[in-house]
């Protein structure tokens, strides 16, 4: 950016910043319509919700979450994925700790990911320990810890999680990592977003829509990355299917997120505010009109 158009714009930069941190202790609700606004351009009408990202926010603000926040962690969430009868279906877990200087990285194997449970885009992948810098690695767990995602994203149900570090197995696919994130809505699966291509602890990758049937619907992606309509069907993806929907039976949406490791669906995690800037407002309408809150 230009110096001087820099320096013209810094005081509203501080006024919007003053007014953001004002909203986070005083109406976290607002400030979260002001994010989604912001990110996707379109206002949130939470007195009454009709497209999906409405619904998902008067259920976030209006309603009874503590549940969310157990399933949003991710060390307890591990619990209720096998109560579901898939514990098989978990990668490896290695060992949890509530600080960085109690890892005793001698117990861990040579390739694993390590990150914090109740935030987004806070892993470390290790793929070789012999060259990993582990002050480095311990400075940046201990500073997760400290950030309340929650409180910074106006999502309050991540800020009830207690902040743990975790380790788990690193999930290595031949041809590549996909996140295959169905949408479950009342308990059955609706569609599939796919991303691939994605840098590490990055929003940067490339997005496809799939139905069931694994037909692309690339009408119904936003305009913030690359579409590709080229992604195989994954070879369990009647097995994901049904996990995703057993896993979402309680809730009236819920994101259930998956890999495929040598042909087997692997659990990633369950979302419940997930952001929007993969869909566009088409399809934002279409699943509020099939959510039932």
């Amino acid at each position: 950016m230009n110096p001087i158009i820099k320096k013209i714009l810094f005081p509203a930069v501080i006024i919007r910043r003053i007014h953001d941190n004002y909203l986070k202790r005083n109406n976290p609700e607002k400030l979260f319509s002001i994010f989604h606004k912001r990110s996707t351009g379109k206002p949130l009408d939470i007195d009454n919700p009709k497209t999906m990202d409405d619904k998902i926010a008067y259920l976030a603000f209006r309603t009874d979450t503590s549940e969310w926040s157990r399933l949003a962690d991710k060390v307890r969430v591990r619990e209720y994925v096998e109560e579901c009868g898939y514990g098989d279906n978990l990668p490896k877990l290695y060992g949890t700790w509530e600080s960085a200087e109690d890892i005793d990285f001698n117990t861990l194997p040579n390739a694993f990911v390590i990150k914090t449970n109740n935030a987004s885009a806070t892993n470390i992948l290790v793929k070789d320990k012999s060259t990993m810098n582990e002050m480095k690695v311990r400075a940046q767990l201990d500073k997760w810890l400290k950030f309340d995602y929650g409180y910074e994203t106006c999502q309050p149900h991540y800020s009830r999680i207690k902040p743990l570090i975790l380790a788990e197995e690193l999930l290595v696919n031949e041809g590549g990592l996909n996140d295959y994130k169905f949408l479950c809505i009342n308990g059955k699966a609706q569609y599939i977003i796919v991303m691939s291509d994605r840098s590490e602890n990055t929003h940067n990758f490339k997005v496809s829509i799939f139905d069931l049937n694994w037909n692309p619907h690339p009408k119904y992606c936003g305009n913030y990355h690359t579409i590709t309509n080229n992604i195989p069907r994954p070879n369990s993806l009647e097995k994901m299917i049904i996990m995703a929907e057993n896993l979402a039976t309680p809730f009236p949406f819920v994101r259930i997120d998956f890999y495929e490791i040598c042909g087997e669906p692997v659990f990633g995690e369950m979302t419940f505010t997930p952001g929007s800037s993969s869909i566009n407002h088409l399809f934002n309408r279409e699943m509020g009109d099939l959510m039932q809150i």
